[in-house]
């Protein structure tokens, strides 16, 4: 690919990230992204015969640059309320940032299983067994409740997860701005930590 087919093909991921994130993905056209990129619908059609696949080529780009840092945290040395805390605060700092992606990555798992993993991931699996190994080193030290392990992570992802997901009905149903909805998320990541840290306590 010459280096003008790259220029525009990075155009024109840019312009579909903005559309997404603006309109979902249900309701961006593949004619707004063209006129957001500054391009003829032919072009655009020439680079990504979908949406689907732009959707797609959007998604792989930014799970490729956020999850080795989410674990990166999770499998580091620090201490365990601190890895919590950074895990939450970068998870919910790349959701806002890509708000379509959570919802994206539920899907893709629901409709094509495992070869998620291959499609997105080129087939190699997040591993967290660092985290669930300093899981286990807290409970046998005593200062987090026994149980399975596997709860820990799950709790954490669901709670930065859903309200990101469930964004459209949380703002109906309490009558938030957009505004109000980004300072309840950024107020969301200390959140996080106390309720996960005291629901571990002993």
């Amino acid at each position: 690919m010459s280096k003008v087919e790259e220029s525009i093909e990075e155009q024109i991921l840019v312009a579909a990230f903005n559309v997404f994130v603006e309109k979902g993905f249900d309701n961006a056209k593949m004619q707004d992204i063209a006129d957001r990129a500054g391009i003829k619908r032919t072009v655009l059609n020439y680079y990504f015969r979908s949406k689907d696949l732009l959707y797609q080529n959007i998604a792989k780009t930014i799970m490729r640059q956020a999850l080795p840092q989410m674990l990166r945290i999770l499998n580091s040395d620090l201490p365990f309320e601190q890895k919590v805390a950074d895990f939450a605060s970068e998870y919910i700092t790349v959701a806002l940032k890509n708000p379509f992606l959570p919802l994206f990555i539920i899907n893709e798992l629901n409709s094509i299983g495992p070869a998620f993993i291959d499609k997105m991931l080129d087939g190699k699996r997040p591993d967290i067994d660092n985290f669930l190994k300093h899981v286990n080193e807290e409970m046998d030290k005593g200062n987090i409740i026994r149980m399975n392990p596997l709860h820990v992570p799950i709790h954490i992802i669901s709670m930065c997860g859903f309200p990101i997901i469930s964004k459209p009905m949380l703002m109906l149903v309490t009558g938030i701005s957009e505004k109000e909805y980004k300072a309840l998320m950024e107020d969301r990541k200390k959140e996080v930590v106390r309720m996960v840290m005291k629901g571990l306590k002993p």
